[in-house]
C-alpha cells in the first residue's frame, strides 16, 4: 500500500466491518478486523509512519454502565471489563487491536494511537448497529415519523461527526502521545432528552421509543478529558451538532436551514 507512496507520513485508518456485518459473518469479520488491522501494523512499521492513528471504540468498555457505575460516571481509558461482561464481537476485536498496536509499538518503535468514539451521530450514516443515530434527526428533518428502538430512559454519550473528524486529524498531528488509546468523550443524554433537542429546532418532530425493548448494549458516559488536553480542542455542544445534523439532511432534500 505504501510502497508507491514513500513520502506518506501519516495514516488515520478507518476501514472495518462494523458491528452488524461482524455478527452477520464472524469469520469474514475476522478476518478483515483482526487480520487485516495486523496488515496495517506492519506496513506502518515497514514504512516508519510518523503516526499510525486507527478507530478503536467505547464498546471496548463492555455492554453496560452498571459495571462502572451510574451514567455520572466517568470511564476513563484505566478501567476495563471482562469478556463476560461485552456483548459486541467489534468490541472484543478492537481490545485485541489495540493489544497487537502495542506490541508493535514496543518492538519497532513507531507511533501508533486510537480513539474510542461513543455514539457518533450525523447525516449520511449507511450501515452498522447504531443506524439510530443517524435516523434520530435526519427522520424528522424532512418530516419523517422515526421510532428509536430503545426505552427512553436509555442513556448514551454522542458524538457529532465532525468532531470526532477532528479529533482523528488533531491526534495524527500532534507532536507528542502520553499514551496509545484515547477516549473522545461526548455528551451524555438520555433518549427523551435528545428527542428533546431536535424538538427545539423542529417542534412538531414525531420521535417516539420502545418502552419494552431493552437499553442500547454501550456504555453511557467516558471521560474524554485526556484527549482534549493533549490536542487542545473542546467538542460543540450537542444541540449545535443536532442542528448540523438537521441542516444536512434538509439540505440534502432542498429544504431550509432551521
Amino acid at each position: 500500500m505504501f510502497e508507491q507512496h514513500p513520502d506518506i507520513t501519516h495514516c488515520v485508518h478507518l476501514a472495518y466491518l462494523m458491528s452488524a456485518e461482524v455478527e452477520a459473518d464472524q469469520r469474514r469479520g475476522a478476518e478483515v478486523n483482526i487480520v487485516g488491522m495486523a496488515n496495517m501494523f506492519e506496513a506502518a512499521a515497514r514504512q516508519q509512519l510518523h503516526r499510525l492513528v486507527f478507530a478503536s471504540s467505547e464498546t471496548v468498555y463492555g455492554a453496560s454502565q452498571a459495571v462502572y457505575g451510574g451514567p455520572d460516571h466517568a470511564i476513563d481509558e484505566d478501567e476495563y471489563c471482562g469478556p463476560q461482561h461485552h456483548f459486541f464481537t467489534y468490541g472484543v476485536m478492537k481490545l485485541l487491536n489495540e493489544f497487537v498496536a502495542s506490541k508493535y509499538v514496543q518492538r519497532h518503535g513507531i507511533s501508533i494511537a486510537c480513539l474510542r468514539p461513543p455514539v457518533v451521530f450525523g447525516h449520511g450514516r449507511k450501515r452498522g448497529a447504531v443506524l439510530w443515530s443517524e435516523h434520530f434527526a435526519s427522520y424528522p428533518a424532512v418530516g419523517k415519523p422515526v421510532t428509536l428502538p430503545f426505552p427512553p430512559d436509555t442513556y448514551d454519550s454522542w458524538i457529532y461527526k465532525d468532531d470526532c473528524a477532528e479529533q482523528f486529524v488533531r491526534l495524527a498531528l500532534v507532536t507528542a502521545l502520553e499514551r496509545l488509546a484515547y477516549n473522545c468523550g461526548g455528551e451524555t443524554v438520555s433518549a427523551e432528552q435528545i428527542a428533546a433537542i431536535v424538538r427545539r429546532f423542529l417542534p412538531d418532530a414525531d420521535i417516539r421509543f420502545e418502552p419494552d425493548k431493552p437499553r442500547t448494549p454501550l456504555v453511557d458516559n467516558t471521560d474524554g478529558s485526556r484527549l482534549a488536553r493533549v490536542i487542545g480542542f473542546r467538542l460543540r455542544s450537542l444541540a449545535d451538532g443536532v442542528r448540523l445534523h438537521i441542516n444536512e439532511a434538509r439540505e440534502e432534500a432542498a429544504l431550509p436551514p432551521v
